[in-house]
Parts: structure tokens; C-alpha cells; sequence
């Protein structure tokens, strides 16, 4: 699984062209995020990378790829707090978080290190 970092104009609907060409590709998004300041970015996690590439390089997105890794971690206070923690004792510079999945008892998290 991967994560694109996705350079986006800021103006409505820069974002609406990359999903629309990734679901016209027939690629799910799993879980995104969108953020803006001086530029705006969206990273999104999909079900299907190659197909993923081939819709946002068909519209000439500008855009990078990351490896996003996976952790399971209990869904209770403190838990992504104990993890984060864990990383930066280790030196590990973490550089985004997903949320992938949720259930009663556990959240299936993706992030990037770098």
C-alpha cells in the first residue's frame, strides 16, 4: 500500500479532478486527508496502485509515492500517543498517519516515516 502526496492548485475543485479520475479508474480511496496553507496538498491512501498512477499521471497531477506502513494499535486512550512515542525514541521521523480502519476494539492506522 502507498501513499500519494498530491500537489494541488488552490482553487475549488483541484481535489474533486483527482478523485473523480481515480474512481473513473475504478480505484477506491481508503482514506485521504487535505491540507492548505501557502499550498494545498492531499495525500490519499487507495486499494489499487497501479491504476492509481495511471489515472493521476492521465490528468498530470503532480504528485509523489510513499511506502505506507501498517499498525494495528488498541482503540483506547493513549494508544497513537504510546506509538508516536516509540518511534521518536527511536530516531524515526514520522511523516503522515491514516486512519484505515475502526472497529469496538482496535484502529488499523497506515503511516510514512521519513
Amino acid at each position: 500500500m502507498d501513499e500519494y502526496l498530491i500537489q494541488l492548485e488552490d482553487v475549488p475543485g483541484s481535489m474533486a479532478a483527482c478523485c473523480e479520475a481515480i474512481a473513473d479508474a475504478g480505484v477506491n480511496i481508503v482514506s485521504g486527508a487535505g491540507l492548505g496553507s501557502e499550498h494545498a496538498v492531499a495525500g490519499l491512501v487507495t486499494d489499487d496502485n497501479d491504476a492509481t498512477r495511471a489515472a493521476l499521471d492521465g490528468i498530470g497531477a503532480n504528485y509523489t509515492v510513499g511506502e505506507l506502513h501498517t499498525i494495528e494499535l488498541v482503540n483506547e486512550p493513549g494508544s497513537l500517543a504510546a506509538f508516536t512515542r516509540s518511534l521518536a525514541d527511536e530516531g524515526v521521523n514520522l511523516r503522515s498517519v491514516y486512519v484505515l480502519s475502526t472497529s469496538e476494539d482496535s484502529v488499523v492506522m497506515g503511516y510514512t516515516t521519513g
